[in-house]
């Protein structure tokens, strides 16, 4: 069963939908996942909406949310930054801790790309474990994003061309909050971490994960290699056999961590 909601935080609504089992239990260990960038809860494929029905066949529940200015969520795109995107996956989180029907002890986050770098950056949030989909987990360094200066400098905003054709405003405090909001939190996260890595990635270096799960130094960090998948696991392609094979294999993980 979906429940579409929306979640009250501070001055502006998260639109969210949840997805139960159907088998009626009292209590769901759930994941709450986090869209990349310029994406929505329903974008790049479709790949949330599929895995929230992987999850739930599997006796999971799950939320994905809209954040800032994208989807359904109208807060202006003039505040679309990590620190607000900070805030909305805090106040989700928030939201499933309090549902009914979910363990609050066993709540997971999942962000693909720069939702991957929302994931780490709440390592404070109190999750039971944490995915990252193609992240950008180097969260204690810049992630360079190359934009258009001059037309920044001239006009106060870029004009950004999205992966599925879509032409976006993207104002200045994006680049200045992603250079702020740096951490090593992660570092001490004592929990379960999952990253996941489409080897032909060719939008955000796979060696950006390889790098961490190589030098973090962390007992506690699994790494997950899915051949031959591009960065949404080939699902704008309509051809969704690697995304269901690492949802498959993020399933068995998570029946292990989280279960």
């Amino acid at each position: 069963m979906e429940k579409r909601i929306f979640i009250r935080c501070e001055d502006h609504d998260i639109p969210a939908v949840i997805r139960y089992p159907d088998d009626g239990q009292a209590k769901y260990p759930a994941v709450l996942l986090l869209h990349g960038f310029m994406a929505w809860k329903e974008g790049d494929g479709y790949m949330f909406g599929i895995g929230a029905e992987k999850l739930a066949a599997n006796g999971f529940a799950s939320m994905r949310i809209d954040f800032c200015s994208m989807g359904e969520n109208r807060f202006s795109r003039r505040n679309y930054g990590m620190k607000t995107l900070l805030r909305e996956a805090a106040c989700a989180f928030e939201y499933l801790r309090n549902d009914p029907q979910i363990d609050p002890e066993r709540i997971a986050i999942m962000g693909h790309s720069l939702g991957g770098r929302v994931t780490f950056l709440s390592s404070k949030l109190p999750s039971k474990c944490l995915v990252t989909l193609n992240g950008a987990v180097n969260v204690n360094a810049d992630l360079p994003m190359r934009y258009d200066r001059e037309q920044m400098d001239r006009l106060g905003y870029v004009l950004q061309e999205t992966s599925d054709g879509r032409t976006e405003l993207l104002f200045k405090r994006f680049y200045e909050e992603l250079a702020e909001c740096k951490s090593s939190d992660i570092y001490s996260y004592t929990n379960p971490v999952l990253v996941v890595v489409g080897k032909c990635d060719p939008t955000l270096d796979p060696n950006v994960s390889y790098d961490f799960v190589r030098n973090c130094g962390m007992k506690n960090v699994d790494l997950l290699e899915i051949d031959e998948a591009n960065h949404t696991f080939n699902a704008k392609t309509r051809d969704n056999s690697r995304l269901i094979e690492m949802y498959d294999k993020v399933i068995i993980w998570l029946n292990d961590h989280l279960k």
